[in-house]
């Protein structure tokens, strides 16, 4: 048994080996690696454009957030002002208000002491015809009402 290689034979099998590897490299490998590379070259391509899109879109946010938060302040001011001229108008109201309910006050106060002094002569004269009319009684004979 000889165990040493015989170089005719193994040429005759490196021979297909090598051309089926070239074979393969030139038909299968090659484009497969074109194709993996223009692949990763359209994958890396849409990343930046992600990348920018996304950064226009932060931009485009912040611009909204600003338009947003400038028209907030707007408004606030606007509503702040408009509560402003409602309370100063309540407050000439009520003041208009407050004034002629203490003029009519005044005129029934005035009214009211006017009929008070009124009744209170009448009540002086009738007190003292009254007065008069008791003593008579008490007394059981005429008596002359006082003078004032």
């Amino acid at each position: 048994m000889d165990i040493t290689p015989n170089p005719t034979i193994i040429a005759l099998q490196v021979v297909p080996f090598l051309v089926t590897i070239l074979g393969l490299y030139s038909i299968i490998f090659k484009p497969m690696l074109a194709h993996l590379e223009g692949r990763e070259d359209a994958i890396d391509g849409a990343k930046g454009r992600a990348a920018e899109l996304e950064k226009q879109l932060a931009d485009r946010a912040a611009e909204y957030e600003a338009k947003l938060t400038a028209a907030r302040a707007e408004m606030a001011e606007l509503r702040a002002s408009k509560r402003n001229e409602a309370l100063a108008e309540a407050d000439a109201l009520v003041s208009a208000a407050r004034a002629e309910a203490e003029a009519e006050i005044d005129a029934a106060l005035s009214g009211v002491r006017a009929e008070a002094d009124e009744a209170r002569g009448a009540l002086k004269g009738q007190a003292a015809v009254l007065a008069g009319h008791i003593a008579s009684q008490v007394l059981g004979r005429p008596v002359a009402a006082a003078a004032q």
